[in-house]
């Protein structure tokens, strides 16, 4: 037997029925794909405490993205500023096809920060990176560095190939740090890098990269042709950590050659790698 609601009761029904129009609306625009083509991105600053802030070709919940980029670089000079470049990292369910040609940043000065993401997935996800080289670049002293590529958490997966990734410093208290094709989770991560730099003079600076490593049932599929660390100085140190296994996961990590290089005194090198 078929009821007919009350007329008292059908604007509380429209209202019902708008709500889940709106929301099935909402739900199709994260499954939007865009498309774009960059020839180069730039941005310069001179002065004091600056932030500098450049997103490429991310995607969210499960929309999809596809970029191509010439070069993107940030350049600042000055004391406390912040760079960040962000370029084909996921969220959610998303896809991100993402090729650069060559990713730089620049500071001069002291107390600055530099960060850039590249390739990374948190969720269900995929990224597909393809960059020609990567480089952070400071003069100064208390300033810091820090390369993501590759790096999975959650159940998705990364693929990035890589020509060179490069970190470079010169004054003292400085801090340099790379994470490349690690997975947390139960992701896998794809990552094929040419060289892997990181150059500091000065005193009392710090050099960390960690590749392949993963934390719970993921994988990380890694390789690397060559890993070099070179400090001139004082009180600094230098570490490694390739391919560690805690929690069941899996690693398979190439690497052509590992070579730490330290010239002056109350130096420190440390190597981890394939430790479960």
């Amino acid at each position: 037997m078929n009821r007919i609601a009350p007329s008292s009761s059908r604007p509380a029904m429209r209202r019902i029925a708008i709500a889940i129009g709106l929301a099935v609306a909402a739900s199709a625009s994260y499954a939007q794909s865009t498309t774009v083509r960059l020839g180069n991105a730039s941005q310069n600053q001179a002065g004091a405490a600056n932030t500098q802030k450049a997103d490429i070709g991310n995607a969210s919940q499960g929309g999809t993205t596809r970029v191509n980029v010439g070069n993107a670089s940030q350049n600042q000079i000055g004391a406390g500023q912040r760079q960040s470049l962000e370029v084909g990292n996921v969220k959610g369910s998303g896809r991100a096809n993402v090729n650069v040609g060559s990713i730089r940043q620049d500071q001069a000065g002291v107390s600055n920060s530099q960060s850039a993401k590249v390739g990374n997935v948190t969720g269900s996800g995929s990224t597909r990176v393809d960059i020609g080289s990567a480089n952070q670049l400071q003069a100064g002293a208390l300033n810091r560095q820090q390369l993501e590529v590759g790096n999975v958490s959650g159940s998705g997966s990364s693929n990035v190939r890589a020509g060179s990734l490069n970190q470079g410093q010169a004054g003292a208290l400085n801090d340099q740090k790379m994470e490349i094709g690690n997975s947390k989770g139960a992701g896998q991560s794809n990552v094929n890098v040419g060289t892997v730099n990181q150059l500091q003079a000065g005193t009392m600076n710090r050099q960390n990269v960690r590749i392949g490593n993963t934390a719970g049932n993921g994988r990380a599929n890694v390789n690397v042709g060559s890993v070099v660390q070179a400090q001139a100085g004082a009180l600094n140190n230098q570490s490694v950590e390739i391919g560690n296994n805690t929690s069941g996961g899996t690693t398979n990590v190439t690497v052509g050659g590992i070579v730490q290089g330290q010239a002056g005194v109350g130096q420190t090198n440390k190597i981890r790698i394939g430790n479960r």
